[in-house]
């Protein structure tokens, strides 16, 4: 009988054959571990889309519209049909919460809001005053939200038993193990270096997610790799051409009268997923929370730029144009560049490109096999690519849990932030600052926000307040916008703005990416 030490081992799991049965380890490791194996049987490939992104190889580059779940990456396709996002399933619940805060209004006959989201719809706004306080994540939801699944998942029993355990999993354990950590880190990136004898070009299998040789055993994860790095989309040479040209033409924009301060009639534009005025607002409702001990807020002209119906995940695109609007509301470094309204994806993914052409961030063209015309993820090294390129000046700065973990990753990142906004804080005698610096570029695992302000409260904990392009802005949002005389708190409103240390935690890794040229002084926040 041949002995344990002369037995071949599958690298993936505890299947074991003789030495002399090379060939059969092989064909497990194709049937089991690989996504793309000729001895794997597949259903017909023109009527079911691939789970996974295919591998470079493949004929058909075209990725289908609306991506899969995947257990094995932890990750799953939002349900609501307007979404199109892809995301971790430790943040699946917080996905729809806010989708249900998308919705939220308030209704002036009961004096109580309402979510009229498909996923959550709100109970006691008594018991939801205060989202971000004492209460547990389940003790909130309980009382606040029916958190049943929606009916997109409940007619697929098998797959939304397996959201809730692995999100279950999940919430219950924030070990640095299970903790998610960026895939594209700006570290690996070196915009200032010059091509030299001792600097040597990127090779080409720098591509994500290409191994080096097909006749190679290569791990499973090869292709999970290039999603978590890419996205669901990461190997299609195009996008569909019904998204291209939604993003061509850019969002919708109607003309609305409004009676101006000094009673004449005013004919103002409204841009469909772009939202003027809301830091003030929320600089409003910060003062009149008792929780908070101090906050912090940007330059007001920062909009707040959200997505268009369907198309998916583009918020580094969005959280670009989102710095964009405080450049040109400013006047800030590089406002002449980009005269005219915010530049859309498309165009944006051409700068970047051109970014490259000039030699700044070149690896990320490597590693992505380009992104013109396509719904790959981008991040902080493409962001920075794009500043470079246009003379805007930038830092990036980078948080991960500590080797001992005696530090984590968020707490780093919520003290920078208050940093920040503590080296321009002007006390009017307010508990509120009201600074002019320019808003911050925020990467996490899988998604990107930009951090408009920060809060501290009254416990110690804080919160960073965020812009976050998967969500568009609330009815209850938008009835506030423009006042200037709140006299009651509304931290139903704030909920959707606040991230605190119980979704941060989550992540072993963030990037930030703030604007260093010194801010325009003019009284932005009396205009």
């Amino acid at each position: 009988m041949t002995s344990d030490m002369e037995r071949l081992e599958c690298p993936m799991c505890d299947f074991t054959v003789p030495m002399t049965d090379e060939y059969f380890l092989q064909l497990h490791f194709e049937q089991a571990h690989t996504t793309d194996s000729p001895f794997v049987i597949q259903d017909d490939p023109e009527s079911q889309p691939p789970l996974l992104p295919q591998s470079p190889s493949s004929k058909r580059k075209h990725v289908a519209d609306t991506p899969s779940s995947d257990e094995e990456e932890n990750t799953v396709a939002c349900p609501e049909p307007q979404c199109g996002e892809v995301v971790l399933l430790s943040d699946y619940n917080d996905h729809l919460d806010y989708h249900a805060a998308e919705s939220l209004s308030f209704d002036e006959a009961t004096g109580k809001y309402h979510s009229h989201h498909s996923s959550a719809t709100m109970k006691d706004p008594a018991i939801a005053r205060r989202p971000d306080t004492g209460l547990s994540k389940d003790a909130f939801l309980e009382h606040n939200f029916d958190t049943d699944l929606p009916e997109a998942l409940k007619r697929n029993e098998s797959h939304g038993r397996r959201i809730k355990k692995h999100s279950h999993r999940k919430r219950s354990n924030t070990n640095s193990s299970e903790k998610s950590t960026l895939s594209r880190s700006i570290t690996t990136f070196n915009p200032f270096a010059k091509l030299d004898k001792t600097v040597k070009p990127p090779s080409k299998s720098a591509r994500l997610g290409v191994s080096v040789a097909r006749t190679t055993v290569r791990p499973a994860s090869a292709n999970i790799s290039q999603k978590s790095e890419l996205g669901p989309h990461a190997w299609e040479d195009r996008m569909p051409r019904w998204l291209h040209d939604q993003l061509d033409a850019g969002p919708k924009i109607t003309v609305v009268n409004r009676i101006g301060r000094d009673g004449r009639l005013i004919k103002q534009e409204q841009v469909q997923n772009e939202t003027p005025g809301i830091i003030p607002i929320l600089a409003q409702l910060s003062a009149l929370d008792h929780s908070v001990k101090n906050a912090y807020y940007c330059h007001p002209s920062t909009l707040h730029i959200g997505k268009t119906p369907k198309e998916g995940g583009f918020c580094g695109y969005r959280n670009i144009q989102m710095l964009l609007s405080y450049i040109q509301g400013a006047k800030a470094q590089g406002h002449e560049e980009f005269p005219g309204r915010t530049p859309g994806i498309l165009k944006l993914q051409d700068l970047i490109e051109r970014a490259w052409d000039k030699g700044i961030n070149t690896i990320g063209r490597v590693q992505t096999g380009g992104i013109r015309d396509t719904r790959k993820y981008i991040g902080t090294p493409e962001a920075q690519a794009f500043c470079l390129s246009s003379e805007i000046n930038c830092a990036v700065e980078t948080f991960c849990d500590s080797k001992d973990h005696s530090i984590e990753a968020h707490e780093s990142l919520l003290a920078a932030i208050e940093r920040y906004f503590l080296q321009a804080a002007v006390s009017d005698g307010s508990n509120v600052y009201k600074t002019l610096l320019p808003p911050i570029y925020l990467q996490q695992p899988g998604h990107s926000l930009t951090i408009v302000g920060f809060e501290r409260r009254r416990d110690g904990q804080c919160n960073l307040v965020v812009f976050d392009p998967m969500y568009n802005t609330s009815p209850a949002m938008l009835k506030l916008i423009g006042r200037k005389n709140i006299k009651t708190a509304r931290p139903e409103v704030l909920h959707a703005y606040r991230r605190g240390a119980r979704q941060l935690k989550k992540h072993a890794s963030f990037e930030i990416l703030m604007l260093t040229a010194t801010p325009p002084l003019f009284p932005a926040w009396d205009v």
